[in-house]
């Protein structure tokens, strides 16, 4: 039987498959739809994280500019901005350069007849985002620390609440990739289970 339910950071609609036996037509059609969902589900996500990412790039570029002009002695504010936007442009590089699957491998690669491809993508997917406390929350919380502490007052204490908010959610955001990772994980094993990825 077939279970569907949603991942929401992944932004897919996850099927399973059942494993073993030979691939018949309706399972082949079947994996072929799911493959196709998730690739159609990945660029959706990325879309989405890229329009955000670039809608704090231009709020954060402007508080630079004001801070460079109305307030240049406040270097933290300032380094803290620019690093923020720099870790926003890792993470847009990172999701076109290495977490983007062309739509166009669907039909150059169709799932059922190179399934090694497919399978080494869902791994390479889960991988990485295994690793986004490396590629975005560590780079993206440097920078808010370095802002956070232009804003209040370090002497008095004030900074650490909004620094205990951020690391609760850098926490938090990292274990939801981390669960999400092993989903996939799960997802790629009951697809592709009996194949080897070369």
């Amino acid at each position: 039987m077939e279970v569907a339910y949603s991942v929401p950071l992944f932004g897919c609609l996850i099927i399973y498959m059942p494993e073993g036996g030979n691939v018949s037509n309706r399972q082949a059609q079947s994996l072929e739809e799911k493959i196709t969902k998730l690739v159609k589900c990945a660029q959706r996500r990325n879309i989405r994280k890229t329009v955000v990412a670039g809608a704090l790039i231009a709020l954060f570029a402007l508080i630079m500019a004001y801070d460079i002009y109305q307030q240049p002695k406040d270097t933290l504010a300032i380094i803290g901005s620019g690093v923020i936007i720099l870790a926003l442009l890792l993470d847009i590089t990172v999701i076109w350069w290495k977490l983007h699957i062309p739509k166009s491998e669907l039909s150059a690669f169709p799932p059922t007849q190179f399934p090694d491809k497919w399978k080494q993508r869902l791994t390479h997917q889960a991988r990485m985002l295994r690793l986004v406390w490396l590629w975005y929350l560590l780079p993206l919380f440097l920078g808010l620390f370095i802002y956070l502490l232009s804003v209040y007052d370090a002497s008095s204490g004030a900074v650490i609440i909004p620094l205990l908010i951020q690391a609760v959610a850098c926490i938090g955001i990292w274990q939801f990739n981390f669960k999400v990772a092993k989903q996939i994980e799960r997802d790629r094993d009951a697809w592709f289970g009996n194949l080897r990825t070369v």
